[in-house]
């Protein structure tokens, strides 16, 4: 799998960039995503509230700001209505991998409320083999706070939307059992949620001004 690989050559890299004097922070996370609606010719497909979950690595290049590598994952289903074909509940899981940044508001050593941007690749995976899978070109927006409780380890509180774009030659087909034929849904969606993670720090902040921060 790409996420996967992608994750592998992170912490790859983390080590280096520790080296360099760069803080690492990795957030394992979960949550909760609201159901969202893509729109097509002949109907919508409708993708069902569910539990989310995934990663970031965060890259700290200066005091205030981030590099961010994150993959978000939700395993629900997609609800077919489309008007000359029967209804149809399809398992299927969506994957982020993104990456981005994020500024960092750090009012005092313990809270550090943050807001970030990321974009990447979007998968849409069907559980079924009748199905194919997609890709999507996504953006993503992000905010909320990190918490402290000491040098090492904290808590990061987000909502953040996840917006698959749809671009020409692109679509999500709906299988008629073998024959061939199909239904191919245009649209842009929003996915909105919100997660909560433990975050393990590691390296040393960067230092403004020649003054040492600690948390």
């Amino acid at each position: 799998m790409k996420h996967k690989l992608l994750f592998i050559i992170a912490c790859f890299f983390a080590p280096l960039l520790m080296k360099a004097q760069k803080t690492v922070e990795i957030t394992p996370f979960g949550g909760y995503v609201f159901a969202a609606r893509m729109s097509g010719s002949g109907g919508y497909v409708r993708f069902a509230d569910n539990a989310q979950y995934g990663g970031s690595i965060s890259i700290g290049v200066s005091r205030v700001m981030d590099v961010d590598i994150i993959y978000n994952r939700t395993d629900t289903k997609a609800q077919m209505n489309f008007y000359n074909y029967p209804y149809e509940e399809v398992p299927l899981s969506i994957n982020y991998m993104n990456l981005g940044f994020t500024k960092n508001f750090r009012i005092n050593p313990t809270v550090s409320p943050y807001v970030g941007f990321n974009m990447g690749a979007c998968l849409m995976a069907p559980k079924s083999g009748q199905y194919y899978d997609y890709w999507f070109f996504d953006v993503g927006l992000n905010g909320g706070a990190k918490i402290y409780f000491g040098k090492h380890f904290g808590l990061k509180l987000q909502a953040q939307a996840f917006v698959p774009i749809q671009a020409a030659g692109l679509s999500f087909m709906v299988g008629t059992g073998g024959t061939g034929g199909g239904l191919t849904v245009s649209s842009t969606m929003v996915q909105f949620g919100f997660t909560g993670g433990l975050i393990f720090k590691l390296g040393h902040a960067p230092a403004a001004n020649n003054t040492k921060i600690t948390y």
